[in-house]
């Protein structure tokens, strides 16, 4: 009752309340043998925050989420996975249920190993060439399943102009099918300071600014605008 009170005053939104939400977030690993894996920089703090931002407004959140070293929110349903194709095989399982907002938040690998050693590959060699694939694109399995939930996906370039990005995010929402596009720029600013960014919300009326924020600003930011785009 508390609980309810507390949400109801400060955080509950007409427009989520009781949403089921499936979201991706943190990255992901991809093994190259049994013990080396390439991955990326993300630690899954938007999408954890996030995910407590659409908790807080009422809805119900099962997040599938990478090896990020955030905790996760309470109150998520949690799945945990480690490669790409494991989040892709979580996401087509969940999505055996109905959900009314899809949000793919995960930094997952774009290519994976072709042929992964099943052995430790020995470290004399003095060169390694490791070949890769592309990875199955999550989001646009997403649409495929599920054609009328919301669909936001998340788009990062680095050191590109603004036009330019918006540009890039407008040609991933045609590509998969998104109803809107997180677009950022993880270049050479951001990495002076990754607890600060700046988000541009795509849609195919309007592109929106968060303006440069912390992350915690950018999460309640994501959260108004899938709200906006919604009613």
């Amino acid at each position: 009752d508390v609980l309810e009170h507390i949400l109801t005053k400060f955080g509950s939104s007409q427009v989520l309340k009781n949403k089921k939400v499936l979201m991706t977030a943190g990255p992901t690993i991809e093994y190259i043998d049994p013990v080396r894996v390439i991955t990326n920089r993300s630690t899954g703090r938007t999408g954890v925050l996030l995910a407590a931002e659409l908790i807080s407004a009422g809805a119900k959140v099962t997040m599938i989420y990478g090896p990020g070293t955030e905790r996760p929110p309470r109150g998520a349903k949690v799945v945990n996975v480690e490669t790409g194709r494991q989040m892709l095989d979580a996401v087509k399982q969940q999505l055996k249920k109905k959900f009314d907002i899809i949000v793919m938040a995960a930094a997952a690998s774009d290519y994976t190993p072709k042929n992964p050693s099943r052995k430790k590959i020995k470290s004399t060699s003095k060169s390694l060439t490791v070949r890769f694939q592309s990875a199955p694109k999550i989001i646009e399995q997403a649409r495929k399943i599920q054609k009328e939930a919301f669909l936001v996906g998340f788009k990062a370039e680095t050191d590109l102009p603004r036009d330019s990005l918006i540009s890039k995010a407008r040609k991933k929402m045609q590509e998969t099918g998104a109803d809107m596009i997180i677009a950022n720029d993880v270049g050479s600013r951001y990495l002076q300071n990754t607890n600060s960014n700046e988000v541009i919300a795509v849609n195919d009326r309007q592109a929106v600014s968060s303006g440069r924020k912390r992350k915690e600003k950018i999460a309640k930011f994501i959260r108004k605008q899938i709200e906006k785009n919604m009613q």
